[in-house]
């Protein structure tokens, strides 16, 4: 999902899109971060993944429709519920056993 709202905002002129490229791209990157983590691969249905799923939809529908106004609110969404995933995904202080 967050590839889909990248594409569809990378070629928008719309400060706001402009704005929204460079926040989805450092969303993506802290994403790549965790790919291989335990957490993103086994608990796919768990609040925080959720989260960024509906957010990161929310960000694509509200690129592919171009409504750039709506844009910066639902991408700050996404950058938190990312923030949030992303910290979970990393288990500091977690053993597995």
């Amino acid at each position: 999902m967050c590839q889909q709202a990248s594409t569809a905002v990378a070629t928008a002129s719309a400060a706001e899109a402009v704005q929204a490229r460079s926040a989805l791209e450092g969303v993506l990157m802290s994403l790549n971060e965790v790919g291989d983590k335990f957490f993103i691969k086994t608990m796919m249905s768990v609040p925080p993944t959720k989260a960024c799923r509906t957010e990161a939809a929310a960000v694509a529908t509200l690129a592919a429709e171009q409504k750039w106004a709506s844009l910066p609110a639902a991408v700050a969404k996404l950058e938190k519920a990312t923030q949030a995933l992303v910290t979970k995904a990393k288990m500091d202080g977690t053993t597995i056993t």
